[in-house]
This record gives C-alpha cells, sequence and structure tokens, in this order.
C-alpha cells in the first residue's frame, strides 16, 4: 500500500526541524497528531524512519536514504494539485469557442481579457452562423458560443446577454445611401435581404417580426442560399439588410450603413450544450460575457469602425487558436 501523501509531508518537514514540536507548528497541526502521522508511516513501510529521544530526533539510516525522494514525492504531489486547482478554476484546460459574426466588436473584448486572465487556456475558436453554430453545441463539438438572434434549439441553453442597435445596410448606389436615417416605413417596399434558413432561422425570424410590427410583411430575396448571399444581394442593390453595430465591419465594402428610428434592436446570446455539464474554462468565458455589456454607441461612423477593426477577429481567432477561422464564407449572422 502506497502511503498517503500527507505523511511524506510530515516526515519530511520533520526531517528539516529534527524537532516535533517545530515541525508540527509549521505544518499547523497538534504534536500528538504528527507523531501518530510519523508511526502510521512507519508501520505502512515496515521501517523505523527516525530515532527518538526526550530530547533528540534524528532520522535512522533508511529515513536519511529517502528523504530526498520523499521530498520529491512532496513536491509532485503539490503539482498535482495545483494543476488541478487551476483546471477546477477554469485557468488550464481547452475551451472549444463559437462565435457569430454578429457578434464582432463583443467578440474582441471577451477574447483580449479571457486570454490576459486565463494565459493556460487554449482556444479552438470556430466562427459561423448561429444555427450552425447552436447544432454544433447540441452535438457536443462545441463547449460555449456567442449567438446573434440564434432561435431554440432543441439541447442548447439559450442566454440573452445584451441587445445591440439595429442598423440598415444598403448598397452604396442605393436610393436611400445618402441617408442617414430611415423608418421602417421608408423600407416597406424594399426587398429584404434574409439568409440561409438553415444557418440562420433566428435573424429571420426577427427581421419577419421587425416589418409585421410596422404593419408589413417583407418582400424578401428568394432562396438566399450559398456563401455570401447576403452581403452580396445588399452590396449589388437588390435588397437591404438588417444587422447590427456589433458586426457593422463584418459588412462588405460598398455598403452604407443607416440608423433606424425608431431604435430597435437584436439579441447578443450566450450558447451552451443543455445537458452536458459545463467545463470550468467555458463557465469563466461565459460569467466574462455577461459582465462585458458594451453601452450603446451614441452614432456609428462607417469608415472609423474599419480603421479601428485593423486588428480584426479574424486575426485573434488565428492568434489564439493557430489555426484558420472556419465558416469564412457563410451569411454574417
Amino acid at each position: 500500500m502506497n502511503p498517503d501523501p500527507r505523511l511524506w509531508r510530515a516526515f519530511v518537514v520533520l526531517s528539516e526541524e529534527l524537532h516535533f514540536g517545530g515541525a508540527a507548528e509549521r505544518l499547523g497541526v497538534a504534536q500528538p497528531a504528527l507523531s501518530q502521522q510519523i508511526a502510521r508511516l512507519e508501520r505502512q513501510l515496515g521501517v523505523r524512519l527516525f530515532n527518538r529521544s526526550r530530547r533528540h530526533v534524528e532520522p535512522t539510516e533508511v529515513g536519511a536514504a529517502i528523504l530526498e525522494s520523499a521530498r520529491a514525492a512532496v513536491v509532485a504531489g503539490e503539482s498535482a494539485a495545483e494543476t488541478a486547482r487551476a483546471f477546477a478554476r477554469g485557468d488550464r484546460g481547452e475551451l472549444r469557442l463559437g462565435l457569430s459574426p454578429g457578434v464582432h466588436y463583443l467578440a474582441q473584448g471577451v477574447l483580449a481579457i479571457y486570454a490576459e486572465h486565463h494565459p493556460g487556456v487554449r482556444i479552438r475558436a470556430r466562427q459561423d452562423s448561429s444555427g450552425l453554430l447552436a447544432a454544433a453545441l447540441a452535438a457536443s463539438e462545441l463547449d460555449v458560443a456567442i449567438g446573434f438572434c440564434a432561435a431554440p434549439t432543441p439541447g442548447v441553453a439559450i442566454e440573452r446577454v445584451c441587445d445591440e442597435p439595429v442598423v440598415v445596410a444598403v448598397g452604396s448606389r442605393h436610393r436611400l445611401a445618402d441617408r442617414e436615417l430611415v423608418t421602417l416605413e421608408d423600407l416597406r417596399e424594399e426587398r429584404l435581404a434574409l439568409v440561409d434558413p438553415g444557418d440562420g432561422p433566428g435573424y429571420n425570424r426577427a427581421v419577419v417580426e421587425l416589418c409585421r410590427e410596422a404593419g408589413f410583411e417583407p418582400r424578401a430575396l428568394e432562396d438566399p442560399r450559398g456563401p455570401m448571399a447576403w452581403e452580396t444581394a445588399v452590396r449589388q442593390g437588390a435588397c437591404v439588410g438588417f444587422t447590427a453595430n456589433s458586426a457593422a465591419v463584418s459588412a462588405a465594402r460598398g455598403v452604407r450603413l443607416l440608423q433606424l428610428r425608431p431604435p430597435r434592436s437584436f439579441p447578443i446570446q450566450l450558447l451552451w450544450p443543455r445537458d452536458r455539464p459545463r467545463t470550468p474554462a467555458a463557465g469563466a468565458f461565459a460569467e466574462l460575457v455577461r459582465r462585458l455589456r458594451r453601452p450603446e454607441p451614441r452614432s456609428y461612423d462607417q469608415a472609423g469602425a474599419r480603421r479601428a477593426a485593423a486588428g480584426t477577429l479574424d486575426s485573434r481567432l488565428a492568434g489564439q487558436s493557430g489555426e484558420p477561422r472556419q465558416g469564412s464564407a457563410r451569411s454574417r449572422r
């Protein structure tokens, strides 16, 4: 039987102190308890480790011979315990993270702070539409995700953490491109860009609800499938689209962003597998997202946002995961 690691620590400290009172004080135990620990270790090993007298304690030949090995065992045990505690705190391990392009600004801030406070966690980041991220969570391929207008998905828990103001994306040659503000009524006769229903059913539903609140049924682009369908349709002027300031730098060039009045918002959400225990690293990440509710900007400067995004989410993801981001060709919802 291998001795309890705590007994090795008692042996090492007593070997260094050569005094039961001093060793007991250093260990934070009563002297009789230390005597019992040493006696138990000697019984388990079947040898005497110390010669004792009223005034003197010294290791036996066996005790002196095993002291360095005992020290190594104590150090190894403390190291193993600290590693386990680091994993339990979420300071070590791996985080399989999903990010919707609709949460660009929030993701930048969260990733920077998380990496600073949890440098021992390896982030394996995947960027994709909220619908596909939810499917990956349900299949246990991800630990946690930040979604944009994510729809309810079996096996996936969704928590709304903040709201982002809706802005209207139009092509640079669109009839509304010179406007700074538009109303939903201004868009009544416009065709609206949606996304592949398999990728973003929650986004599509949110767009339809916005229009119905304004008293009309949206006219949508037929069969919005294929890579970059949303951006291409808006840029070419075939449609206008709803997006949010958090995703503004993801909009294609040749697109202008207009403020919507009265203001409306889209939800930013945390998503995680409902029926699987959350890892400590994922729990720490989720808590950080809850704390970083970004204040709503008073206005939006599209050119300024693009300049500010010189260190884009793509580069941050590559730096964190060491891999190219996935899902880059998907519609940006």
